[in-house]
């Protein structure tokens, strides 16, 4: 698989009151998932830098059945790619706002907590014209489809490549 670098963001540098008030002057909404991972103490601010983004589907992982989080984050990481921060995506929501309507894209990263009924992480979509930064919640076991979405972050040498 070619590693496609999807966009370049900036992030961290951000205190998370602030990237909550971006996000509403953005008209951005969130649901209470969302409301939960803000406040998650694995919601760290780092310092600003520069990330390139790839978003592939599970079935061009090579889960051609669909496939279990950790079974698409393994066949991720054999791709050179990287789970996210759950920070990053405030920042990759704020700077993605032409996103097409439509499916949800699902920013990978690891569970902060080994609790079914607690948030796994976010995903942003557009749907009626409406942005979203949602949270989102999926049991160990559940199987994403093979057209499932995931942004990763790219490893250091397409880092390097990064363009856009």
């Amino acid at each position: 698989m070619t590693i496609e670098i999807f966009k370049k963001i900036t992030t961290g540098g951000i205190p998370r009151d602030q990237l909550l008030q971006r996000l509403a002057e953005a008209g951005i909404q969130h649901n209470e998932y969302a409301r939960v991972l803000f406040n998650d103490a694995h919601f760290t601010i780092s310092e600003p830098h520069q990330v390139c983004l790839s978003v592939v589907s599970v079935k061009k992982l090579g889960l051609n059945n669909g496939g279990t989080s950790s079974e698409i984050f393994a066949a991720a990481s054999r791709q050179g790619l990287a789970l996210c921060p759950l920070e990053l995506a405030a920042h990759f929501r704020l700077q993605y706002m032409d996103q097409p309507e439509g499916p949800y894209l699902t920013v990978a990263s690891a569970k902060t907590r080994d609790d079914e009924e607690y948030p796994n992480g976010f995903y942003l979509r557009r749907l009626n014209g409406i942005l979203w930064l949602r949270g989102y919640r999926a049991t160990s076991d559940y199987i994403w489809e093979p057209a499932s979405v995931f942004a990763f972050l790219t490893n250091e040498q397409a880092v390097s490549d990064c363009k856009r």
